[in-house]
């Protein structure tokens, strides 16, 4: 997708040199000059939308570190709740692999 100021930026080209009564121009200079005046605002877009997907990643990543930690957790802890059901003594604490250690 195109974004509206690129359009504009390129529409204001096109418009200032059809307003060239000396008929210089060309079609393909005219393009040239408008692709060239809408390219800078292109590329702010496309970084944009980049750096907005990196960050949509990010959190993704994160809550899903998050969920997997949460069930770690709770498989644990009916692991512990069995063995004391069985009257057997705690062996092993669990270490959450999702979850960082406190001091790190």
């Amino acid at each position: 997708m195109i974004p509206d100021e690129a359009v504009e930026a390129a529409a204001e080209v096109l418009f200032r040199r059809s307003l060239d009564i000396s008929g210089n121009g060309s079609l393909r200079e005219d393009a040239r000059a408008a692709l060239e005046a809408a390219a800078p605002r292109m590329l702010s877009h496309e970084r944009e939308q980049t750096r907005l997907a990196h960050i949509d990643a990010m959190v993704n990543r994160e809550t899903k570190r998050e969920e997997l930690a949460a069930a770690w957790d709770e498989g644990g802890r009916a692991a512990i709740e069995r063995e004391h059901a069985y009257g057997r003594e705690e062996k092993a604490k669990f270490s959450n692999p999702y979850r960082k250690a406190p001091d790190a």
